[in-house]
């Protein structure tokens, strides 16, 4: 799965629509969010890196926001990745909080590969 998005989603709904792990982070962001919002769903594995270039294409592909509130949810973003949420204004959900940058992880999963 590269992501998903489900536009024009109730907020109280969010919590209901993230896989099962997320449900708590869900539930504690729903005060920060309007009456409706996006829903954008990337790779949310613990291990899974979320880089900049598909968080670009992901919200190229959203073009202009429509709902008051965007969320996205994914495994790790890299510090590029959260640059670009956090000009839109997105609630982040990850499960990891790791230091990251596109090109760093890069390099250690190639020295690993």
């Amino acid at each position: 799965m590269k992501f998903h998005i489900q536009k024009h989603l109730e907020s109280f709904l969010v919590k209901e629509r993230v896989p099962t792990e997320y449900k708590k982070l869900a539930m504690s962001c729903e005060s920060q969010l309007e009456d409706t919002c996006t829903l954008i769903t990337f790779p949310h594995d613990r291990k899974n890196m979320v880089k900049s270039a598909l968080v670009h294409k992901a919200l190229t592909k959203l073009g202009e926001l429509e709902d008051q509130s965007l969320v996205v949810i994914g495994g790790c973003f890299t510090s590029e990745s959260v640059e670009l949420l956090n000009e839109v204004d997105a609630v982040i959900l990850s499960l990891s909080e790791g230091h990251w940058t596109d090109t760093s992880r890069g390099h250690i999963r190639a020295d690993h590969d």
